[in-house]
């Protein structure tokens, strides 16, 4: 075989959504009817069996303060489902009322709180979630040009 190789690509069926595409987090608000017009979507890829949650938002994270456990700054947009339930493991985005931001891994730790770990399991950060003002699912970590 002269050293080439055959790969196999099998297509699959692909939509595009749009989804809200905020760029800054002010006063605490996500999604706010004054950011979002016309020419504020994001053009968001998702494979024939995927589904988008309602009120998913794309987030502009290049200028953004975060205590990120888990490399997700290295991603320019963030794909942000917002989620009341999440699983153990999944990758996550805190606002804490103060205005502080983080990413890690979730972990319940008790009824009243939240530990984010790293990639390692390490603990990093405890939230009681009386402080929590967002918490939302990273769905995708998107690096555009």
């Amino acid at each position: 075989m002269n050293g080439l190789e055959v790969f196999n690509i099998q297509l699959e069926p692909t939509r595009i959504v749009r989804l809200p595409y905020v760029t800054d987090l002010k006063g605490g608000q996500w999604i706010s009817p004054h950011v979002v017009n016309q020419n504020h979507y994001f053009p968001y890829a998702i494979h024939e069996k995927e589904h988008v949650f309602p009120k998913t938002f794309a987030l502009y994270s290049l200028n953004i303060d975060l205590v990120d456990f888990i490399d997700i700054r290295h991603f320019s947009v963030w794909i942000i489902e917002p989620r009341a339930m999440f699983l153990e493991g999944d990758r996550i985005i805190v606002q804490t009322i103060d205005q502080r931001l983080f990413a890690g891994k979730s972990k319940l730790l008790t009824g009243k709180s939240l530990m984010l770990r790293n990639d390692e399991d390490v603990n990093c950060e405890v939230i009681d979630f009386v402080n929590i003002h967002f918490i939302g699912r990273i769905a995708r970590g998107i690096s555009s040009m």
